[in-house]
């Protein structure tokens, strides 16, 4: 990691701790495939983006778009608007140009979570290599905090790859209860600890999120009486295919 990255998760723990090295996963574009001629901008990386109201308002994280000259939503005309960002807590609100189909259900009562809870995580790693309809893996809650205890952040099991930033995380109702930001980086922590920390992940906790939203006034739809129920795994992927989107960094 370079110092600026490493500065970076230190502002987005607030127990970090020497040693523990993070990896963020935005993805890619892909070996250079799109030289930059004068005056033109590529793609540089790519992350998840998921729909909160039916203004096209959407929700990233702050380091898939932070420092881009244009950011694009795959499939979608014109440019994206970052609205806001928030450094610390790494959260971007998003406008997304074109019609609005579907929108994520934000938990109610982000407190409920559970440590071991089932979850899955929806978006597009390796998205150039990887299915462009999306990528869904379950895990669980496996801590309510994140590094170094940060009560800003849950641990979750599910694997993500580079471009699963800024994906939701959901519960078995549907509810997105995180957003994917990061995870150790198993090669730079067997190297500086001659261990590996395996599948350790975090996100974004849903307390984190709500918070955000209010803060800035962002709409959202919420779960409460009309949440009963677990849905299937399979169903969890069809609703969130529908408001969940590639979000592009070109520069």
């Amino acid at each position: 990691m370079t110092p600026a990255e490493i500065a970076e998760a230190q502002r987005l723990s607030s127990g970090w701790k020497v040693g523990m090295l993070l990896a963020r996963e935005s993805g890619s574009a892909g070996g250079g495939k799109q030289p930059i001629s004068p005056g033109s901008l590529a793609k540089k990386n790519t992350g998840t983006a998921f729909i909160v109201n039916a203004a096209g308002h959407a929700i990233t994280n702050h380091h898939v778009v932070g420092g881009c000259v244009e950011v694009r939503a795959e499939g979608r005309d014109g440019v994206v608007k970052v609205v806001t960002s928030d450094v610390v807590n790494d959260l971007a609100q998003l406008q997304i140009p074109g019609a609005v189909a579907a929108q994520a259900t934000i938990t109610s009562d982000p407190a409920k979570l559970r440590q071991g809870e089932d979850i899955v995580v929806f978006g597009f790693p390796l998205n150039a290599v990887l299915s462009s309809g999306g990528n869904l893996t379950p895990g669980v809650v496996s801590a309510l905090t994140g590094l170094g205890n940060n009560t800003n952040q849950i641990q979750i099991t599910a694997p993500i790859q580079p471009g699963s930033s800024g994906s939701p995380v959901i519960n078995k109702k549907g509810e997105v209860v995180g957003v994917v930001a990061m995870k150790l980086s198993d090669s730079k922590m067997a190297k500086a600890t001659g261990q590996v920390g395996q599948n350790v992940n975090f996100a974004v906790s849903g307390q984190t999120l709500k918070t955000f939203l209010d803060t800035h006034k962002v709409e959202y739809r919420s779960g409460g009486m009309f949440s009963f129920g677990s849905k299937s795994t399979a169903d969890l992927a069809d609703e969130a295919r529908k408001w969940t989107l590639v979000v592009e960094c070109w520069k």
